[in-house]
């Protein structure tokens, strides 16, 4: 799917290269390494965060993108962390704990529902220790440190953010990005992302009524800072199943914004694709096609008389011939028309009546 969108794509541009500094992104980029330094330095100040809050918002997350069946479920949570057990617990015990924890009730509220669930997985699973998710759910001050360090300036690792404009690029190319909701994506250690996006998250974070997480970055910030987990779990780790790594992104984005951003992005998709050039000019084409082909089919529909004679040879016709009117003394001569002959009236007389009129 991306490499054919990124195959179609003539207008891609590099936004920020470590190598230089430079770009269109650079000051987004400084400025998320001065908010990870932030949260290093000062965690509270960012948000009020316990390890209870760590563990709901991954089984959120995780609820949210993996697979439904249990199994699917159980496969993340082995390559994110450890089960603990009791020694005591045999399979079935096991097998029955993990069940209760994905276990779904309609009586509760759904808020509810997930922080109960937490509870239970918290009694038998914990994050690998020192890992990215570790650092996430228990000590947030840490994912700062972590990602201070990768977007250093001096940091040896290269670092690119790669624009995708997708311009006049047919959008049946586009839509399975559309249909993911895939607004960004990180591969070898490159960040790309749909430089459209931007407007509309800078629409949400102005407005008041949708604020939410950490006043100090943004949605683009955190879109960014999700793709930056990333590019480093697989750095640390390149055998990692991208879904992993994904839950795990996703995990501290949550911290920072809540569901904001996937709100946003879900509204960013509401108008994206555009059509092309090219597609603009084919659907103009075919709706003059179409109007042609009505009104020709309306013309096939209705008989116009083709302008002969031939038509007129049934109609009836006068055959009188018109005779010149002749004056007569003293009056009028009338005539009509018997049978195709001309009859003559008899002559009428004027007769001039004088009238006296009396003094």
């Amino acid at each position: 799917m991306l490499s054919t969108a990124e195959g179609a794509d003539e207008s891609t541009r590099i936004l920020y290269s470590s190598a230089n500094g430079r770009g269109d992104y650079a000051d987004v980029v400084k400025g998320l390494y001065d908010a990870m330094d932030s949260l290093k330095r000062n965690p509270t100040e960012f948000r009020s965060w316990r390890e209870e809050d760590g563990m709901e918002t991954f089984l959120g997350v995780l609820l949210d993108f993996a697979a439904s069946e249990t199994k699917a479920r159980v496969r993340i949570l082995q390559q994110l962390g450890t089960f603990k057990f009791r020694s005591v617990d045999g399979p079935d015990q096991k097998k029955a704990k993990i069940e209760a924890v994905f276990e779904e009730t309609e009586d509760l509220d759904l808020t509810d529902v997930v922080r109960g669930q937490a509870r239970k997985l918290a009694q038998i699973w914990v994050a690998k220790e020192d890992t990215l998710l570790d650092y996430i759910i228990n000590r947030p001050a840490q994912i700062g440190r972590v990602l201070s360090e990768r977007l250093n300036p001096t940091e040896p690792q290269p670092l690119q953010i790669i624009g995708h404009p997708f311009e006049e690029v047919h959008s049946s190319l586009l839509q399975p990005l559309a249909d993911s909701k895939t607004v960004a994506w990180e591969q070898n250690s490159e960040i790309h992302i749909l430089t459209s996006v931007r407007r509309v998250l800078e629409n949400w974070d102005q407005d008041i009524e949708a604020t939410g997480g950490c006043d100090q970055v943004t949605l683009l910030d955190a879109l960014l800072l999700h793709e930056i987990v990333e590019v480093a779990m697989h750095e640390s780790d390149p055998d990692m199943d991208p879904i992993s790594a994904h839950i795990t992104a996703s995990t501290f984005e949550r911290y920072l914004k809540n569901a904001l951003l996937t709100v946003a992005v879900e509204d960013f998709f509401l108008e994206w694709p555009p059509l092309s050039t090219a597609e603009l000019e084919e659907r103009h084409a075919a709706e003059l096609e179409a109007q042609l082909a009505d009104v020709s089919a309306f013309l096939g529909e209705v008989d116009i008389p083709e302008d002969d004679e031939e038509g007129l040879d049934d109609l009836p016709m006068d055959t009188a011939v018109p005779v010149k009117k002749k004056k007569v003394k003293g009056g009028k001569v009338k005539r009509k028309v018997v049978k195709g002959k001309v009859v003559k009236k008899k002559a009428v007389k004027k007769k001039v009546i004088k009238k006296k009129r009396e003094a």
